[in-house]
């Protein structure tokens, strides 16, 4: 429940918004991150750093893994 006692869509919770951002969405997920009522602003802010963490690091992993690749044709 928020502030004035209605209930939190499931996609708003700090749960919802984990599994979406990490699972579907990555950094499409900061939206829902910033427009939930169920976070502070100080979780917002480590939320939104977490999620450019993880999105650095899967970019990371993918160009890696392309170079990998690209080494390896003749």
């Amino acid at each position: 429940m928020d502030e004035t006692g209605r209930a939190i869509p499931w996609y708003y919770r700090p749960l919802g918004i984990a599994l979406l951002t990490l699972l579907v969405l990555g950094p499409l997920g900061l939206p829902l991150i910033w427009r939930s009522p169920a976070l502070d602003a100080r979780r917002k802010w480590v939320a939104s750093a977490l999620v450019l963490g993880y999105t650095a690091v899967l970019v990371w992993q993918v160009v890696e893994a392309l170079r990998y690749a690209l080494a390896q044709l003749p």
